[in-house]
Formats: C-alpha cells, sequence, structure tokens
C-alpha cells in the first residue's frame, strides 16, 4: 500500500498536470519577483497558501498542509480543492481519513469538469454506502456556501482589484516613472505585516524582523507583472474565464480587472 504522503504528491502532481491550462509564462526570471510571498500573499493568496501547503508536505506535516490547502481553496485554488478530497479520503500521518469528507470535497474541485478529476470524484462517491453518499452530499452542500466556483472567483477578484487599487493609489507618480517596494521590512511597525515573512518551521507570518531584506521595482511593471499572473492563476484554476479590462497603466480611474466564469 502507497505511503499517504506519496499519494498526495501523485494527486498533486495530476491535479497540477490535469487543471493548468496554456497561458503565458508571467513567472519568466523578468517577472519572477511576482511570485515573493509579500506580494502573493496580498494579491494572490489562492497561490500563496498553494505554496505554503507545499512546504509543509516537504516537511511532511499534513496536518498543516491541509489546512494551508484549505487557506488556498477558499481563495480559489481548484487544485487546492482536490488536493483537499485527497487527504481526506486517504488520510495521512495528522489526518485521519474521512471517506465522506474527502468525497464532499473532490465534489467541490470537480465543479471545472475535468475529466480525471471527475473520475476521481466518481470513484469516490461509488465507494460509499447510501448512508455515506446522503451524508457527503451534505457536506457538499455546505462547502458550496464558501467555496463554490463562483464565490470564491469573485473573492478572488475582489481581493485583487482592492489590493491594485491601494498600492496604485500609495503611487507618487505615473507609474512609468515610480517604483514600488516589497518584501520583508522588519522593524516591528506596520510595514512587516504588509510583507509578512513565511516562518517555515511554524507555517506562520513573522513580523518584527530586525533585518528587511526588501527589493524595488518599476511601478509600471510590478503592476503589469501581478496584473499577468492573476489572468494565469484564473485561467490555470478556472480554464475559460473571461478577464476585464485591465487597468491602464498611468490612469487609476479605469476600472480594475475582472474575473467571469463562462457558463
Amino acid at each position: 500500500m502507497l505511503h499517504p504522503a506519496c499519494r498526495l504528491a501523485g494527486a498533486a502532481l495530476l491535479a497540477s498536470a490535469l487543471l493548468a491550462a496554456p497561458v503565458r509564462a508571467a513567472e519568466s526570471a523578468e517577472n519572477s519577483f511576482a511570485s515573493d510571498p509579500s506580494i502573493t500573499i496580498k494579491y494572490l493568496p489562492g497561490k500563496y497558501y498553494e505554496q505554503r501547503a507545499q512546504d509543509a508536505v516537504k516537511r511532511k506535516n499534513f496536518r498543516q498542509a491541509l489546512e494551508m490547502y484549505e487557506k488556498a481553496s477558499y481563495w480559489g485554488n481548484k487544485i487546492a480543492q482536490f488536493d483537499v478530497g485527497m487527504l481526506y479520503l486517504h488520510g495521512a500521518e495528522g489526518v485521519p481519513a474521512d471517506k465522506i469528507r474527502g468525497t464532499a470535497w473532490l465534489g467541490i474541485a470537480a465543479q471545472t469538469h475535468t475529466p480525471d478529476v471527475d473520475k476521481a470524484v466518481g470513484d469516490a462517491y461509488a465507494s460509499l454506502n447510501a448512508e455515506q453518499r446522503a451524508a457527503a452530499g451534505e457536506i457538499w452542500k455546505q462547502l458550496k456556501v464558501d467555496y463554490d466556483d463562483k464565490v470564491t472567483l469573485d473573492r478572488a477578484g475582489k481581493k485583487f482589484n482592492d489590493q491594485l487599487i491601494r498600492d496604485k493609489g500609495s503611487l507618487n507618480g505615473p507609474p512609468e516613472y515610480t517604483t514600488i517596494t516589497y518584501g520583508s521590512f522588519g522593524g516591528g511597525g506596520g510595514d512587516q505585516m504588509a510583507n509578512p515573512v513565511f516562518d517555515a518551521n511554524t507555517g506562520a507570518l513573522q513580523g518584527g524582523r530586525t533585518e528587511g531584506v526588501t527589493r524595488t521595482v518599476n511601478a509600471a511593471k510590478f503592476i503589469s507583472a501581478v496584473k499577468d499572473q492573476f489572468s494565469d492563476f484564473v485561467h490555470t484554476q478556472f480554464g475559460a474565464v473571461d478577464v476585464g479590462q485591465p487597468v491602464g497603466v498611468s490612469n487609476g480611474s479605469q476600472p480594475a480587472p475582472t474575473a467571469e466564469k463562462k457558463p
């Protein structure tokens, strides 16, 4: 029998391969800064918490991985939803197997109807008896309140748009001629919470570092990179999605990007 860690790793790789759509290489060497945790926590928490979950899996802390995957799921990460389902379905060290809850989570992940994810939820459902299926259905209904595709997509879009408006509003001039600083500011003030540092040992965001590590990038480049990353994230997780008109580089009055899932 496969160790749960092996099953989870295989499931994550499978989900990544199945759900990833051909999109721009937003994380090219030039724009790799957009994946800095101090940026993803503010713009793409669905990606940030998935990264934290993967760190926890490497440390074989599956309980923490589950918590981080659930947080990523809340912010529209379909791959994370699949991983939550597989963790519950098979169990792992620190995570007791719960076939009923696992099946319900796979049902949430299967809303995009990727063939192999559909097969996974079908197989899980087939393994349940009538009473267990009814219980899984009730949990699925409860989960849909917070994890339905439209709910999580709208939530992720609002989070992104609100942060983009804040960052653009803080600029002291046109983005082409100003810069944005990101990273860990340290010093014990408010900056370190706005730009948190992830503690790999505890899985928590830590602040109050005496020595910060910051980087500066042209604001126009920053805005373009985070918009590309948001668009790629949405397409990867949800497939056929229309991403609205981007914010103009110099005109903060234009509408921020929006995402709408096609029926």
